[in-house]
Parts: structure tokens; C-alpha cells; sequence
């Protein structure tokens, strides 16, 4: 729905162009008007909007002086003169801007019309406009660092599907990795972080430490690096494409890199101790990783990051150093991994109403628990707990505890020894998804219901006020955006906002008809039309007949 405001000194103007602009359903108007130039500005700085219908010779403020206003509020508003002929090249200059337009007053209604629908088309045409493409193009640059980390990130914490994984999206984002090879996983933290006293004093360590370790392994490796939640670094790294003149086959190339690799990383420890009395400690992968098992192999990682032998610092691992003195490539383990990435998904999923989603990831993350037979398998019952935990909050936090018991029954949802197997215990979950679900959709249909019957009644106290019932005024109301509003009535109640204040209008009309003793002007004045004039033009363009033509229809009944 667009915003349009008639202004005007006259009133019979405003007026008049206000209820025929109002009456074309095709194009969707939410209509105002003003009766001078200051009354405009008033309401520019109350709302955006998107055309302008205005007089050009106004007194006080003309069309003129009201265009400079417009354009330093809302310079993207069409602005549409209405002018005669003697009066064109006054708006000459005006319409050398882009956006305006001008109306000889002599043209009518259709004309108006008209040009209001061409200055619609002009708005949606310029949406689609290649301008908009590239300065969006312009604003992803400056973006792409973030968009890179959020992308890479996402792979390893398992959010993202290793299928995006491609040559277009590494290329999309200038990712300077080759997405059909494997990778090399490094991870950093440094120690004593907590003491910092501010984020940027953290963040400005990390980038020390990411331009020490670029320039030591720039020299052999492909990288990309980025800081992740925990504030610890992470550099995943290939090979430098070798040149034509001296191919490097695969294996030789990675085994060359991590030789490279492992001697060179001491060198960035002592590089930022030294420069910077940053204590650095690395977890470097034995052995590079296709890009589906990323996310796994990250997870084996980031706990040996958090593993320590002794009380050193600064402990330069691999894989194997861990997995001398504690087995962690237990299968069964890795399936039953509680993954904070599987929680947030799961999260995601009931808080946006994604059903789907929701038992996907629900199925995958407890595809572990189907192989156990034993109900007291401590890691088994931790991610059982995880997922119980996810769905308890959620209920707390919209308040369906007791609605969610009275349909499923929620003791066992914290007693995983209760159930007779873990495929029992997962059904169980499932349904109290579903459960979760249905009354989430419920909720959404009761408060949905809630705002179009407030905005309905606020409508019906107050048909004799046009400003209480614009859209602005019914939006402000439910603390909505007016768009939103607009298309959550007509998804309430099938029919649009302002046809129901002009059925409205209309019922409220036939009963005041009924009374003789009633002026016609009164009752155009109880619902909001400003003059007989309005009411009457809008009462025969509904009814084919006149009020008073209507009157004397029910005197002959």
C-alpha cells in the first residue's frame, strides 16, 4: 500500500481529489491531505510518504517552497503540481527535478488518476532498477569480510549445508580457496584475553596476532582467517595453486605445507610474544579435511584447543597428541556430541514456526541415541538434557507450560530414565514439538485476531475523525509497521483496510439515514467526510443513489 497526500489551500479541492483517490482500489492508497504547505510538513515528519498531489501557487508556503522541504525529508517521494496554464513556467524549474510531475487542473479526475498510477509504476520500476543493483553490489563489498566469516563459520559449526560449499559461492564472496579441495584446520587462542578490560582491546589482539601469522604463512598457503565466538582465531588453509612450468602433485603439495606449517608456527609464537607479549596457543590438524567433514573435524579440535597437558602455554598440537593419552574418535561419542550450533538450530526452528526445519535437525542430532540400548548412558542423557532444555525454555518463555502439559504431559520430558528406550524418548520430544508447534500457531492466530479486532473497534468509535483512522494512526495503535498491519488485516479479515472503513462508513451511513431529523451535512460530519458534497459523491458511487434518494426509498417501503 502506498502513501499519497493531497495538499491544498481549498478544501473543496483536498477534499474532493482525497475521496476519489481513496475510492480506486487498483492502486492501493493509503490517502491524507493538508490544507497548506506547514500542515504537510507536519505530517512529513510524523511518516514517510510516497507521492505528493499539491497545488503550486499555496499562500504562505507554495508548491515550490513545499518541494525543497520534501526533498530534504523523504527525497525519494514523488511530488505530482497541479497547476493552470498561465502558471507553467512558475513550475517549470520544479519539474527539471527528478521524481516531479505536473497536472493542469483543467484535466479531471481520470487524468489525476492516471498519472497517480504512472508515478506507482515509476516507484516499482525503480526498485527493480539496475542503479539499485549495483549500489547493493557496492554495500555487499564493504560487507564481504563479515559475510565471509558468518559463511565459513557456519560450515564448521554445522549451520550452514556443506552443499553450498561451491565454486560460485567461494567466488561470490572472494573466498581465496578452492571449494572442490580439502582443507587444513588451524586454530589459535590467546591466553590471558579475559584481562583485557574492552572488546575492542580483545579484537585489536587478535588482529596483531591474525597479521603476524598472514605474513609468516602467506608465503606458502592460501588463507582465510577469522575470530569466532569464544574469541579464539581460526585459519583454514590449501596450498598455493602450484604454476604449469612446475606442477605439484596433491599429496606432495600438502605434505610440503604442513612440514611448512609445523615449523613456521613456532615462529608466530615467539613472533607475538616477542612483539607484542601475546602468549599464543595453536591446535594444528594432521591432516587436511574434505569439506563435508569440516564440521566435525572443527568440533575435535576446538576440545583439544580446550585440552592441556600440564600447565604449559603456548602448546603447539596436532590431533595425535591428545589421542595418545585419551581415545576421542569414539564413534558412538561423536554422534552423541552435544553441538551448540544443532541447539541453535533447534531454537530457530520454534521460534520461526519451522515445523520442517525443526525435525530435521531434531532427527539428526539424536540419530546417535537409536544405536544405544542402555538408558543410562551419561553422554546420551547430556544431549537428551540439551534438547529437553531447548524445548522447556521456549515454553517458559511464551508461557505454554501449562497448556503443553494438559496435552502431552511434560514428566518425563526431564526423566530420560522414564522411558523405555531412547526411540521412545525421541517420539516423545517429537511430540512435544508438534505440541509446541500447534499452540504456537494458535497463540499467533489469537494475538493476530486480538490487533484486528482492537483496530476494528477503533475504527467504529471513531468514523467522524479522519486522522484517528489512517493507517499511520491504526499502526501507531498495534505498535506496527502501517505496511505490516495492512497485510496482517487483509490476511484476518480478506478484505483491505480501507474497504472495511468504507463498509463501515457506509452501514454507519444507512443507519443515520434512517433518522429524518438528521442533516445530511450532520451526518457526513459523524463520518469524518468534511462536506455533504464528500458524503454524497461517495453514498451514489456505493449505492447508485443519492442519501436523500436513499431516504425517500425507505419512507416508500
Amino acid at each position: 500500500m502506498y502513501r499519497l497526500l493531497v495538499v491544498d489551500d481549498e478544501a473543496i479541492i483536498a477534499d474532493g481529489l482525497s475521496e476519489v483517490l481513496q475510492g480506486v482500489p487498483d492502486l492501493e492508497l493509503d490517502v491524507y491531505k493538508a490544507y497548506s504547505g506547514y500542515e504537510a510538513i507536519k505530517l512529513f515528519e510524523k511518516t514517510r510518504f510516497d507521492i505528493v498531489l499539491t497545488d503550486i501557487r499555496m499562500p504562505e508556503m507554495d508548491g515550490l517552497e513545499l518541494l525543497q522541504n520534501i526533498r530534504t525529508m523523504w527525497p525519494k517521494c514523488r511530488v505530482i503540481f497541479l497547476t493552470g496554464y498561465h502558471e507553467f513556467s512558475y513550475v517549470y524549474s520544479a519539474i527539471q527535478n527528478d521524481c516531479v510531475n505536473y497536472l493542469l487542473k483543467t484535466e479531471g479526475y481520470d487524468k489525476v488518476i492516471e498519472t497517480v498510477a504512472r508515478a506507482i509504476s515509476d516507484i516499482e520500476a525503480e526498485w527493480r532498477a539496475e542503479a539499485l543493483l549495483v549500489r547493493a553490489r557496492e554495500q555487499s563489498e564493504k560487507a564481504k569480510e563479515l559475510l565471509r566469516k558468518d559463511f565459513l563459520y557456519g560450515v564448521l559449526n554445522g549451520r550452514i549445508d556443506t552443499g553450498e560449499v561451491n565454486r560460485q559461492q567461494f567466488t561470490n564472496l572472494d573466498i581465496p580457496l578452492c571449494a572442490g579441495d580439502p582443507v587444513l584446520l588451524l586454530l589459535g587462542r590467546v591466553n590471558r584475553l579475559s584481562d583485557c578490560s574492552t572488546y575492542s582491546d580483545k579484537i585489536n589482539r587478535l588482529y596483531r596476532v591474525s597479521a603476524v601469522a598472514r605474513s609468516y604463512l602467506a608465503s606458502h598457503a592460501a588463507i582465510v582467517d577469522f575470530v569466532h565466538e569464544q574469541y579464539d582465531l581460526v585459519w583454514l588453509l590449501q596450498p598455493l595453486q602450484a604454476s604449469e612450468d612446475d606442477p605439484v602433485p596433491g599429496q606432495v603439495a600438502w605434505s610440503r605445507l604442513l612440514t611448512f606449517l609445523k615449523g613456521s608456527l613456532e615462529l608466530v609464537q615467539a613472533a607475538c610474544k616477542e612483539s607484542s607479549g601475546l602468549e599464543l596457543s595453536l591446535v594444528l590438524d594432521d591432516d587436511p579435511v574434505a569439506w563435508p567433514d569440516s564440521a566435525e573435524r572443527f568440533a575435535q579440535l576446538h576440545t583439544l584447543m580446550n585440552y592441556r597437558i600440564g600447565r604449559s602455554h603456548g602448546l603447539l598440537l596436532d590431533k595425535h597428541a591428545a589421542r595418545r593419552d585419551r581415545n576421542m574418535e569414539n564413534p558412538i561419542s561423536n554422534k552423541l556430541r552435544v553441538r551448540p550450533a544443532v541447539l541453535d538450530l533447534l531454537t530457530e526452528g520454534l521460534e520461526n514456526g519451522r515445523k520442517d526445519d525443526f525435525h530435521k535437525m531434531l532427527n539428526e542430532a539424536t540419530a546417535g541415541l537409536r544405536e544405544l540400548n542402555s538408558m543410562h548412558h551419561m553422554q546420551a542423557q547430556e544431549l537428551y538434557y540439551s534438547i529437553a532444555m531447548v524445548l522447556l525454555s521456549y515454553m517458559n518463555r511464551w508461557q505454554l507450560s501449562e497448556e503443553a502439559n494438559a496435552a502431552i504431559g511434560l514428566r518425563k520430558l526431564m526423566r530420560p530414565a522414564e522411558h523405555e528406550s531412547w526411540p521412545a524418548a525421541i517420539a516423545y520430544l517429537v511430540k512435544v514439538g508438534d505440541v509446541l508447534f500447534h499452540l504456537q500457531n494458535q497463540e499467533e492466530e489469537r494475538r493476530a485476531n486480538s490487533v484486528v479486532s482492537t483496530i476494528q473497534m477503533h475504527i467504529q468509535n471513531h468514523l467522524h475523525d479522519p486522522n484517528e483512522i489512517s493507517l499511520v494512526r491504526l499502526a501507531d495503535l498495534a505498535y506496527f509497521n502501517p505496511s505490516y498491519l495492512s497485510r496482517l488485516f487483509k490476511q484476518v479479515t480478506g478484505i483491505n483496510l480501507s474497504e472495511y472503513i468504507a463498509e463501515v462508513r457506509l452501514t454507519r451511513a444507512k443507519r443515520l439515514l434512517e433518522d429524518p431529523n438528521l442533516k445530511i451535512q450532520e451526518v457526513a460530519d459523524r463520518l469524518g467526510y468534511g462536506t455533504a458534497t464528500n458524503f454524497t459523491r461517495s453514498f451514489r458511487k456505493a449505492t447508485q443513489m443519492t442519501p436523500q434518494d436513499y431516504r425517500v426509498s425507505l419512507a416508500n417501503k
